[in-house]
């Protein structure tokens, strides 16, 4: 009897042992959040690699340690963050997409393709990697696959003024200036500042033969990039 009692007993400390332990993690993770958005990627690096050591599982954690190592230029860590964070939680998007920019920046443009095709077999309307992956195809030059991708984005968000300039760009990759004249000036409704959009449209302008158009674009184009 007083066995079993006992035996109850450790099961009770145990049990709260591991709660107050998971408290700890969720509060350091939750101070490293705050740490990132202040800009402190130190003390933000510091808190999550705690709450990893106390939940080696913790796929939010080490998704979140991966992009403070992105941001701070260690991409082989930030990789290994996000193979660490896919192996605990293979079925969540957002490690995909945040390993395939890694590999986008290395210059990986198939292996990101790849990471943003399984995020969007794990979410298929997540427009975040559906223009990911637009964007390295088209810098992949594989251009009727990238205006599909960002036709997707602007169909689910037709205020995305990134993926109307992306588009904007594939079209005259495609020969159909007419229609990257469309995107561009619609990007610039949305968003008035974007220097590369008027560097772009002035690119399709000159196609048109339209030079004064494109003139007017490049300055302004120019003024936006000194500000």
């Amino acid at each position: 009897m007083a066995r079993n009692l006992f035996a109850t007993i450790l099961m009770i400390l145990f049990a709260a042992g591991a709660a107050l332990a998971q408290a700890s993690a969720d509060d350091y993770f939750n101070r490293a959040v705050d740490r990132q958005k202040e800009g402190d990627l130190a003390g933000a690096l510091a808190d999550y690699t705690k709450a990893i050591e106390i939940d080696p599982q913790d796929a939010d954690a080490l998704n979140n340690r991966g992009n403070v190592r992105k941001t701070m230029g260690d991409l082989a860590g930030a990789l290994k963050d996000f193979d660490a964070a896919i192996a605990a939680d293979p079925t969540s998007p957002t490690a995909y997409i945040n390993r395939g920019v890694v590999k986008k920046i290395k210059g990986d443009l198939d292996g990101a393709i790849a990471d943003y095709s399984v995020a969007i077999e794990r979410a298929p309307s997540n427009t975040s990697a559906y223009y990911n992956r637009g964007t390295a195809r088209r810098e992949k030059g594989d251009f009727a696959r990238a205006e599909s991708d960002l036709s997707k984005v602007i169909a689910a968000n037709p205020r995305h003024a990134r993926a109307l300039v992306a588009r904007g760009r594939t079209f005259m990759e495609l020969g159909n200036a007419e229609q990257s004249v469309l995107d561009l000036s619609r990007a610039l409704t949305i968003d008035p500042f974007l220097a590369d959009a008027y560097k772009y449209r002035a690119v399709a302008y000159r196609t048109q033969k339209k030079p004064a158009l494109a003139l007017a674009d490049e300055k302004r184009a120019v003024e936006l990039a000194k500000k």
